[in-house]
Parts: C-alpha cells; structure tokens; sequence
C-alpha cells in the first residue's frame, strides 16, 4: 500500500500470527477499516514450529482451515523427551484425546495468515515502523516511516502486536515484567532427520538448559539450545565448534538429528514476560507483547491466535453505539491476567520436574523460584 495518509476503525502495529488474526477477526465481523502496520523483517527461519492442537479451535473461529496439511504443514502427534530422568520418555496428545497439533513451516504460515487478513479486506502499509504516537481526542495519530517515506495514519483504536518488544504498549506507559533471560539458540540440520522424530518434537534437559528439535516440512529439522543469555556468553554457545560439540553430548538430540557444525547459529528471545498492563483508553495489547510464553509450552502460536480473536471481540465492544469501554477493557483484562497465572503455575511445575541438574545456575534460578510468586498481575 503506499499512501502519505490512512484513516482506520483499528490500527494494528504488528503483522504476526496475533496482528493478522485480529485484522482477520475484525474484518469478518464486519468492522470497515482495518490497518495492519508490518515491519517486514524477516529472519531465515523461525524458532516457533510447533504448535499444539488447540491451534486447530483457534483457526476455526477465524473462519480458516483447521487441516494446514494441504498448505504444506505436518500433523504434530506429540513430543519425545528425556525430562526428569535419563530415560526417553513419549506423550502423544492422541492418548490425551486432543488429537494432533502442527509442525509448521512458520514463514509461509505467518505469510498465509497476513494474506487471508488481506483477502478479507485488511489493508497493510509495509514496510513501515512506528516512530510518532499521540492521542488526538478520541483518535490515534500515528507516523509511520517506510521505504516511501513518512505516512500518517489516524485510528479510533490501537492494537499493540509488535512481540516480545511491546513497543506500542512501552509508549504509552506500561512496563514489561521478565521472568526469565531465556534466549533460543536455533539452527536447521543440513541433512534429514531420523524417521522417530517425524511427527514429533524432541525435548531434552541438559545442564546448561534444554535443547529442542523439531521437524520442518522438507524434511530437515530445526534444532535449538534453549539457555540463559548470560550462561550462552561465558559457555561461548554462538561458537558452532562448541554448539556442536554441546549437541553433540546430548543422548536423544544426537540420535533424532545428526550432529553438525552449523553454518549459521540464529539467536532469539525466548525469555517469559508479560506487560503490566493489557490496555487502556482506545488501546490493548496482543500475542507476544502482551504474554511472552516459554517455547517449553509450544503454546506462541495457539495464543497469538486466541488473543487475536479475543482483541477484535473487544474492540468490537468497545467501538459500538453505546459501548461500555471500560467493561470490554476490564473483560479483556481479566482474560489475560487468567491466562498469565494458569502459565506461570504451569511453568514453574514443568522446570520443577527436572532435578538432575540442581546445582548448576540454569536450573538453580528456576528451582529457587519454582514455588515462589513473581510479579504476575496484569490490569
């Protein structure tokens, strides 16, 4: 789209899985104008491949396909893990009655999801990056600056989608609360993985945190060390001769996938955060930027899209002849402070599984707060 000017109903800074599901959302229910405001900063591959089979309820009520095979994904039936112990142990979600979830080729899936926003009517300025933010009475005017210059746009409401950066929500005062310094240092295999793995994630636990492999539609595997940002410098985690040889310590990774030097280590934030606020006057925050999960719950990609629709129904709400914005915002509220409580409790249950390792500072940190309250309230 290229313009020096746009009029919104919503404005959404952000066009990953949770900014595109709710341009998606509110485009099917009807709302007029709808702008996604996209970055365009792609990486090679993305860290979030797996996604559990509540993604497939989400989909649905977005009006998409809960089957992604003819889109070039693959059924995730469960993971494989050694977790609390030396020995392999399997979880298939079939025996759990959820069915099965996806491994996906997250750029084409992220890709397909802006376009379905598109198709429903959705427009996009891209590439573009917030750098002005102010609230003119009972709109939002924004600058954007793209490869086209500086664009305006005006909104009655703002949607913060920008990921872990929160970068809307920090403008307008709210402050993002770390539980973690978890990072993700992730590669591909240059060579197929081992039939055991198709169908499935691998987790493993190691001293130094955990590593996690999961297969990608070509038939080659992403696999990730998860780690403290702080422990992957003084270990030189970065250094493929050191990754490899990290890798290739392991029991169940180095059998799944085939240890190699790799060619480029990416790294990304993995750290489990929140914001203290999820929204305010003509504003809200959603998927990463309001909830940060730990890649352990492979819930990013369900929770982007849940939150998705959950944000249009409240802007919905709000926007409406008369509207209570104050209730849909407190409704919305209270949503994401449930969600964050049932994670962190969840979280603090999944580290406090694994005592091998107790002594060393990745696990230590964990264990020390396994059972203790951090800064969890979210208005």
């Amino acid at each position: 789209m290229s313009c020096d000017s746009v009029a919104a109903d919503a404005l959404i800074v952000g066009a990953g899985p949770a900014g595109a599901a709710t341009a998606l959302a509110l485009r099917r229910a009807g709302l007029p104008r709808v702008v996604l405001v996209d970055r365009q900063r792609r990486s090679r591959f993305r860290i979030g491949e797996s996604a559990v089979p509540t993604v497939g309820t989400a989909l649905g009520r977005l009006g998409l396909p809960r089957d992604l095979e003819p889109l070039g994904h693959r059924p995730y039936h469960g993971n494989l893990s050694v977790w609390g112990g030396a020995t392999a142990a399997i979880g298939d979600f079939l025996r759990r009655g959820l069915g099965h979830g996806w491994h996906l080729d997250r750029a084409a899936f992220d890709a397909w999801l802006r376009a379905e926003a598109i198709a429903a009517g959705a427009e996009v300025v891209s590439p573009a990056t917030l750098v002005g933010l102010e609230r003119r009475g009972d709109r939002w005017s924004a600058r954007l600056v793209g490869e086209a210059g500086v664009v305006s746009a005006s909104a009655r409401f703002l949607v913060d989608a920008t990921g872990r950066r929160a970068a809307v929500a920090a403008r307008l005062g709210a402050r993002r609360r770390l539980h973690d310094r978890l990072i993700a240092l992730a590669t591909v295999t240059p060579s197929p993985v081992n039939a055991r793995l198709v169908g499935h994630s691998a987790v493993e636990a190691v001293a130094d945190g955990w590593w996690y492999a999961a297969p990608l539609p070509d038939g080659r595997a992403i696999v990730t060390l998860m780690t403290d940002d702080d422990i992957a410098r003084e270990r030189r985690f970065r250094d493929p001769e050191i990754f490899h040889r990290a890798w290739a310590e392991t029991t169940l990774l180095a059998e799944l996938a085939a240890p190699a030097i790799p060619a480029e280590i990416a790294v990304f934030p993995a750290f489990s955060q929140h914001v203290d606020r999820a929204g305010g006057s003509g504003w809200l925050v959603a998927g990463d930027a309001l909830i940060g999960f730990d890649p352990l719950t492979s819930s990013g990609i369900a929770g982007a899209l849940d939150d998705g629709c959950a944000a249009a129904d409240a802007i919905l709400r709000s926007l409406s002849d008369g509207a209570d914005e104050a209730a849909a915002g407190a409704a919305y509220a209270q949503r994401a402070q449930s969600t964050l409580r049932r994670y962190l409790t969840e979280r603090r249950a999944h580290y406090a599984a694994e005592r091998r390792f107790g002594d060393q500072p990745f696990w230590l940190r964990r264990h020390q707060r396994a059972f203790a309250r951090s800064s969890s309230q979210l208005a």
